[in-house]
């Protein structure tokens, strides 16, 4: 019940869960950080092109003039806009920046509609092409209602009753034509809005599934390779050490053999629960085939990662799965040489596990590297040893 909870959306088209709001809006605004812009410089330009209208319309000069003041600074604004919008990095208060504008838009119609000496329909027209560009210009749906009805309220009560010919029946009309189109653009918003966050959810579970092991919950084999090949690139640009951990699981055939294969999932599940509470966050932490895991431990060098496999292995040790006890981990340990591939570091690794195996098991094996020499350089005169 707790997840049907967090997955609903409310009436606003939002998540009912906070966190996963924030993140869906996050991705959603990175999204339309690149067609903001524009749609900025479109909305400023059309702006401007209604001089043409104004000009025909406008005798009195002063009151052109203070159009074209309007028009063009609203032309600037729009132009500002485009270009600082390439330059936010954070896409969450993009609907700040978003509503603002809008606001401004609103305000120098309302202010350009004063000037004219008579006002007709036609304005209500105006009207409703800003609602329009308001509900598709992407933002948070609760700004973008506020926005829209701060222009229906502004122009009913400020200017719809100064058309030519504006009755009290055809008033009417226009207020109750004008909270239909509002009510049919929320609708549309909300199908919208649910529709992107029912797709954001199906994208970040079709992800998880692609990086993770279905039986342990933990990360697979090509989403490790894939961490491990920036971590090594990142290590080598920059001198810090990086160690990597091989290991698996003791006489784990004598398990399935004696318990039968659902023990011995129980048993991985057990272990790799065991081991994910007791790492790092930073680690990465992975299954990289049948009972065989891998722990990558970024600015770590080989003797930081030795004190960090001895408190792993003594929780292995001491963890069971209900008749299953003395379950054991055998481990291989090494540590990035200077300008090393993923695969060399992976095959030093896979040696060192197999020496563990021929030291008795329960046995962590690392290389033994010469006194002042650095962990992250040539350790060509390396050898393994039983640590």
């Amino acid at each position: 019940m707790a997840n049907i909870r967090k997955h609903d959306i409310s009436l606003l088209g939002e998540f009912v869960d906070k966190n996963l709001e924030k993140e869906f809006f996050y991705y959603d605004m990175k999204r339309y950080a690149k067609v903001v812009g524009p749609i900025a410089l479109i909305y400023g330009v059309v702006f401007m092109l209604f001089l043409i209208s104004d000009y025909f319309a406008i005798e009195d000069s002063f009151s052109f003039t203070m159009i074209l003041l309007i028009r063009t600074v609203f032309l600037i604004i729009s132009l500002i806009v485009y270009l600082a919008v390439k330059k936010i990095d954070k896409y969450d208060n993009l609907a700040y920046f978003i509503t603002v504008f809008e606001i401004l838009a609103i305000i120098g119609f309302l202010v350009i509609i004063n000037y004219y000496e008579a006002i007709t329909l036609l304005s209500y027209f105006s009207v409703m092409i800003i609602t329009l560009a308001i509900y598709i210009t992407p933002n948070k749906l609760i700004y973008t209602q506020a926005v829209s009805v701060l222009l229906s309220i502004s122009y009913f009560i400020f200017h719809a009753k100064h058309i030519e010919g504006m009755e009290t029946p055809l008033f009417l009309k226009i207020v109750a034509y004008n909270i239909v189109l509002i009510i049919y653009c929320n609708i549309g918003a909300y199908l919208t809005n649910s529709y992107k966050r029912k797709q954001f959810l199906h994208s970040k579970k079709l992800l998880r599934l692609s990086i993770t092991d279905p039986l342990t919950g933990i990360y697979n084999r090509s989403k490790f390779n894939q961490e491990l090949n920036q971590r090594i690139d990142y290590c080598n640009r920059n001198k810090t050490p990086l160690s990597l951990v091989l290991f698996d699981i003791d006489d784990f055939k004598k398990v399935n053999d004696s318990h039968g294969h659902l023990a011995g999932d129980g048993v991985m599940q057990n272990i790799t629960s065991t081991i994910k509470k007791a790492i790092r966050q930073t680690d990465i932490f992975a299954r990289w085939g049948g009972d065989e895991f891998v722990i990558l431990l970024p600015n770590t060098d080989i003797h930081q990662a030795m004190e960090i496999l001895e408190r792993l292995k003594l929780c292995v040790l001491e963890s069971k799965w209900h008749k299953v006890e003395n379950i054991s981990c055998s481990f291989g340990l090494v540590a990035l040489r200077k300008d090393e591939n993923a695969e060399s570091l992976l095959q030093r690794a896979d040696k060192l596990l197999y020496n563990a195996k021929d030291y008795g098991k329960n046995a962590i094996v690392c290389e033994t590297v010469e006194i002042g020499e650095e962990i992250n350089t040539d350790a060509s005169t390396s050898s393994p040893r039983l640590c």
